[in-house]
């Protein structure tokens, strides 16, 4: 079976070099995009949250002082001062701490998994903009040259008309014609404008006006859906972080059955005291083992172990939950791109065969053989035919990328 070819190495670029790249593009919607910044940040508090559970398992050392005058009538005035320095460490807590430290490690790999997801959402955003955008602009191209083609029979018929070799409705005929076809190229323009102005919103750039989409065409061989399926699943990043909030899930037992196991920590400090009818100062040292055991706590304990073990049971349907998704997208998307496969070598043949109907049609016209309503059906099934052919061309490229995200990685990167 085939490997799942990075699109990087199909991507055959044919414009200016001046147009941005869709890489390019995706590089300047990921450094610039706020929301995907506000998710680095909860990955940079996830990573805090790991430092705060093994600091509770840490030496804990804290310093006192006070300084006190006291004045009692009748007796003299006296003043005194004490500190003191004291440290403690945990030694056994019922796995409640070590629990506490493997929870937030895993939350910082669910965090970056959430994170690399947002990342490749939002290139899948940018892809699906960038390829409106290519479509819209050749739709342009396609509806300009009708119009132009439309504006070289109107002056045909026109010159013909002024021999006197043509009726007048033939030519009114071909100057409606022209007006609908500029009717046209102004529509599919405000289009293509519009998919500009949404590629720059991903882009979080405030103007379209440097923005100059590069075309390109991805040589594609669609394999087998199982293969995909089977990638999807070893692959997406949203499954991968679903086991990993199991696998955190059930740290969370481990952590909410330690309410029934004791709790030992040892301490040690020092301190002095002085005063003030002698000054000298004197010193003490302590050390000790503390344990406690709570023995009962009104079942609290057992519901916080069932409550986390439903927890578990809930994640666990949520992931199966997940994996229907993921296999209802790669479906969804592998039907899609062989669909557009089909009609794009449809497209193809439908468009030589109407450049053929046209040139006919068109001569025909000419040597007085033909009518000026062949020479307009021609032009409009042209017409259609290549737009159908770039609507087929691009939803290629839009599935293969829908395709490609399904899977987990939209451009392999």
């Amino acid at each position: 079976m085939k490997k799942f070819l990075s699109i990087a190495l199909l991507l055959m670029m044919t414009s200016s070099a001046s147009a941005m790249t869709l890489r390019e593009a995706a590089a300047i919607a990921v450094a610039n995009n706020p929301d995907l910044q506000r998710t680095e940040r909860a990955l940079e508090i996830a990573r805090q949250d790991v430092k705060i559970a093994q600091g509770q398992k840490g030496v804990s050392i804290s310093i006192s002082g006070s300084a006190n005058a006291d004045k009692t009538e009748g007796v003299d005035a006296s003043e005194s001062v004490s500190s003191r320095i004291s440290g403690s460490i945990p030694l056994y807590s019922g796995r409640r701490l070590e629990s506490a430290i493997e929870s937030a490690r895993i939350g910082v790999d669910i965090a970056q998994l959430t994170f690399d997801q947002s990342v490749d959402d939002l290139i899948y955003q940018v892809t699906t903009a960038y390829v409106n955008a290519l479509e819209n602009r050749a739709t342009v191209a396609v509806d300009i040259k009708t119009r132009d083609n439309l504006i070289e029979h109107e002056k045909n018929i026109e010159a013909l008309y002024n021999a006197g070799a043509k009726a007048k409705i033939d030519w009114l005929r071909a100057t409606v014609e022209t007006a609908n076809a500029e009717h046209d190229v102004v529509r599919s323009q405000a289009a293509y404008e519009v998919s500009l102005t949404q590629l720059a919103t991903l882009l979080s750039l405030d103007a379209i006006s440097n923005i100059d989409v590069e075309d390109f065409f991805i040589d594609i061989t669609l394999d087998d859906i199982g293969y995909y399926l089977n990638v999807a699943e070893q692959n997406r990043l949203d499954l991968k972080a679903d086991v990993l909030k199991i696998e955190q899930g059930e740290v969370q037992v481990t952590s909410a059955k330690s309410g029934w196991l004791p709790e030992v920590s040892a301490s040690a400090g020092t301190g002095f005291s002085a005063r003030s009818n002698k000054w000298d100062p004197t010193s003490d040292a302590s050390a000790g083992l503390s344990a406690s055991w709570n023995i009962f706590d009104s079942k609290v304990t057992r519901a916080r172990v069932d409550e986390a073990q439903i927890e578990v049971e809930r994640l666990k349907l949520a992931m199966q939950s997940d994996i229907e998704g993921v296999r209802e997208d790669v479906v969804t998307a592998h039907k899609n791109l062989r669909s557009a496969l089909v009609r794009l070598s449809t497209a193809q043949k439908s468009v030589d065969l109407a450049e053929e109907e046209r040139y006919i049609a068109t001569e025909r016209y000419r040597a007085g053989e033909g009518i000026l309503l062949d020479v307009l059906d021609a032009e409009v099934a042209l017409s259609t035919a290549k737009k159908n052919y770039v609507s087929a061309k691009y939803d290629v490229i839009r599935y293969r990328f829908q395709l490609a995200h399904a899977v987990g990685n939209t451009l392999n990167r």
